[in-house]
């Protein structure tokens, strides 16, 4: 009996492993197509629960930023762009850190020469 229910104990855990993986696809996939279709507050919405469902994925995260970015919101972009270098320290997560800082220092520029 005790073999049976560590079996069943075994098997469940693996189906929720499975079944996490499953779920990062399918958000990160529509957050995908939701981006390129132009719906970014979709897209984000995808893409964080692509972040939830599968913790440590750069990809999920790199994604947001680059949402977040297009959103205008800098500062949410640079936090998952450096979560994103911080699990791949690749030379692409870098670079969009930096395009994220040069952004938000232009936007900063370009407010200061409004007033």
């Amino acid at each position: 009996m005790k073999k049976v229910t560590v079996s069943i104990g075994v098997v469940l855990i693996l189906l929720a492993l499975f079944s996490c993986t499953d779920n990062y696809q399918r958000h990160y996939q529509l957050g995908k197509w939701y981006y390129d279709k132009g719906l970014i507050n979709e897209a984000i919405l995808e893409f964080k629960a692509a972040t939830r469902a599968k913790a440590g994925n750069h990809q999920a995260h790199q994604s947001l930023a680059i949402a977040y970015t297009k959103k205008g919101w800098y500062d949410y972009a640079l936090k998952e762009a450096e979560t994103a270098f911080d699990l791949y320290p690749a030379d692409e997560n870098y670079k969009l850190i930096q395009v994220i800082k040069q952004k938000q220092n232009l936007e900063a520029i370009e407010a200061l020469e409004l007033e």
